[in-house]
């Protein structure tokens, strides 16, 4: 017991630390050690750093306002971004330069070390080159697009576009790694990428949601475009660093911290936009839930204390009264509370036990009587009974109008040594009744599907006897004209009725009794029912047949056989080669259905047999074929397996017991 209190503690105490690492991370974006031993505050190191490294070089670019751009007018270098490296400035009490230039040269800048530091989205690209701080602000990328265009709704839609963005922008390189189809116009800023926009040489503008929201204002183009609904993405802001200045990363991380706490991002927002959506991240629901989180866990960790340290109360108590309790009457309790009809039964099928179910169902009151089962169940023969008891396999029994699927399996209570058998009765009378309403749909799909090719096939012969019809009419006289045209017009009969015979002979019910059948002429009989459909999808079939005769249900086969074959077809679109191939093995009868078509995916192989399973698009597949491919061969005593590569084709193997052969 204080063994496992004290694991539990250990438990507590590691998820509690877990959880508080990830408010620490999500709140001021350093790890729970790092803000309990007070990284996040300048040391006096860290000051000498500054001085002796001088003025701290910003350069960024110098037109995209309002987040950083050069007042012409007033010649100040204004911004969002500014006005928090100014505020920067004052919490590291050190000098930040600002150069304003293009962007593509601040990048550059930066790169060769002329610059120290410079505002940017993070990306793995980038990574290789810069060293990142953490966030100072969250903004999220947009597409901007005139109103009269309606075929922009969201990033996938720039797909075949001519879009306008800024050189060297993070937009540039989101775009160039996520769509593959897009021209670009590289503007050196933003006002430069307008005027292609304007004068309908690019479809689309992409960038920087409040500096396109600001020239947006600044010309008035709210009138005549729109900035398109679902952003590109909703990135963090950080300063850039070269990758040798991991000291400076440090001591600038230190600054965004103080800065956090003061909610400067917050002022300086409220000062460019007033009251909007602020533009730091709102890290409130993540706190408090992982709040809820902890708290939850911590008090059910609580309840899982108390719990054990109940259960081992209650198994102390139990050990000494364990004696007086009967596992008969356990056993009882569990069974009825069970849905199937639960009894176990001797090796002469007496009743010994069973649940209130069993009971209610027969009418019996007097549950301590041992009954014999067979006066209960008529259908009990000496067969079942050896399934049951022997084999220990299960089989079906019909009980007041009902279907049960009756399972064995072998207990032996506590107190007495007889073996004893538990019998398990599920009801399947409905799972029955809906499997054969979905055999009888996919045949009438099949039926459906195979009348179409033989209405053509009917047309040949009806054709001839029109026609020679139409020759007696005129030259009745003629008798070797009559003797020929009565003989082509009895033929055409004869294959218009075998035609129609085929297709009434797989369209009957079937009783689902097992008779001799010889496969040969089935497998004939099902290649030509098809023959229509196959010539229309420009496929050549070879049948490698030979005389084996087994006792099966044939219209179960043949249904099996329709379904491979219609799955083959549509393997094979644009034509191919269907293999049919009857053989005896020492197992018993195998065919073969081998095609040439796309093949299977390995990820789709085990879900083939899976109801409602398909691969085609919506309208053109249930999903049922295979399945109840499966589960007639089930039905008759057989196995499929699946062999495909991709490209290459398919081989579905029937395998079916020797013990059915004729």
């Amino acid at each position: 017991m204080r063994h496992k209190v004290i694991l539990m503690g250990t438990i507590l105490v590691i998820i509690f630390l877990i959880l508080l690492d990830q408010y620490t991370m999500s709140t001021y974006h350093m790890n729970v050690f790092q803000y309990f031993l007070g990284t996040h505050q300048l040391t006096v190191d860290d000051k000498v750093f500054l001085q002796e490294h001088g003025p701290i070089i910003y350069a960024s670019d110098n037109n995209s306002p309002p987040l950083r751009y050069f007042d012409k007018e007033t010649g100040q270098y204004k911004g969002i971004g500014i006005d928090y490296l100014r505020a920067l400035s004052i919490e590291l009490e050190t000098e930040i330069q600002f150069q304003p230039m293009i962007w593509e040269d601040a990048l550059q800048a930066l790169k060769e070390g002329k610059a120290d530091i410079c505002d940017m989205y993070p990306s793995k690209a980038r990574s290789e080159v810069y060293l990142f701080s953490d966030p100072i602000y969250y903004q999220r990328g947009v597409i901007l697009v005139p109103k009269t265009d309606q075929s922009i709704q969201s990033v996938k839609d720039l797909e075949g576009k001519h879009v306008a963005v800024q050189k060297g922008d993070y937009v540039h390189e989101y775009l160039k790694n996520n769509f593959k189809n897009i021209q670009y116009f590289l503007g050196t800023d933003y006002e430069t990428n307008l005027e292609p926009l304007l004068n309908g040489e690019v479809d689309a503008l992409v960038g920087d949601e409040p500096v396109i929201s600001y020239f947006m204002g600044l010309y008035d183009l709210s009138e005549h475009f729109r900035i398109v609904d679902e952003p590109l993405y909703e990135l963090p802001m950080v300063l850039s660093l070269p990758l040798d200045q991991k000291r400076l990363q440090m001591i600038i991380n230190k600054g965004i911290y103080a800065l956090n706490q003061k909610k400067t991002i917050n002022k300086i927002q409220q000062k460019w936009f007033g009251i909007s959506t602020p533009i730091d991240n709102d890290n409130s629901v993540r706190q408090f839930t992982i709040v809820v989180i902890g708290v939850a866990i911590i008090a059910l960790m609580i309840v899982i204390l108390i719990l054990i340290w109940n259960f081992e109360l209650k198994k102390a108590v139990d050990e000494q009264t364990n004696a007086l309790k009967i596992s008969k009457n356990n056993l009882q309790t569990i069974l009825d509370g069970l849905s199937h009809l639960i009894v176990v039964v001797s090796d002469d099928l007496k009743v010994l036990s069973a649940n209130a179910l069993f009971y209610e169902l027969f009418g019996i009151t007097e549950t301590g009587a041992q009954i014999e089962l067979r006066t209960l169940i008529p259908g009990i023969n000496s067969k079942a009974k050896e399934q049951w008891l022997v084999l220990r396999e299960g089989n079906e029994q019909i009980i007041k109008g009902r279907t049960f699927w009756v399972m064995p399996y072998h207990i032996q209570y506590e107190d007495q040594i007889e073996e004893t058998t538990l019998l398990m009765f599920e009801d399947v009378t409905d799972k029955k009744v809906n499997e054969a309403h979905l055999l009888h749909d996919n045949k009438m799909a099949a039926i459906g599907q195979l009348a179409t090719g033989v209405a053509h096939e009917i047309r040949n012969p009806l054709g001839l006897i029109r026609n020679y019809a139409f020759l007696l009419k005129r030259n009745h006289k003629d008798e070797n004209l009559l003797d020929q045209s009565l003989s082509v017009i009895e033929e055409s009969v004869d294959k218009a009725s075998t035609i129609i015979d085929n297709l009434l002979n797989f369209s009957r019910l079937s009783d689902d009794t097992a008779r001799k059948v010889y496969l040969k002429p089935v497998i004939e009989n099902v290649i030509q029912l098809n023959e229509k459909l196959m010539n229309k999808s420009h496929l050549k079939c070879q049948l490698i047949l030979e005389d084996i005769e087994i006792n099966i249900q044939e219209e179960s086969l043949k249904h099996i056989l329709i379904n491979l074959i219609n799955n083959a077809l549509d393997a094979m679109p644009r034509g191919g080669q269907l293999t049919i191939w009857l053989k005896n093995n020492a197992i018993g009868p195998s065919i073969h259905i081998i095609d040439n078509g796309i093949g299977i995916e390995d990820s789709t192989r085990e879900k083939l047999f899976d109801p409602f399973f398909t691969t085609k698009e919506v309208g053109e597949g249930t999903g049922l074929g295979l399945y109840i491919v499966y589960n007639e061969l089930h039905k008759v005593g057989g196995k499929i397996e699946v062999k495909s590569k991709w490209g290459t084709g398919t081989i579905f193997k029937i395998q079916l017991k020797k013990d059915n052969e004729a």
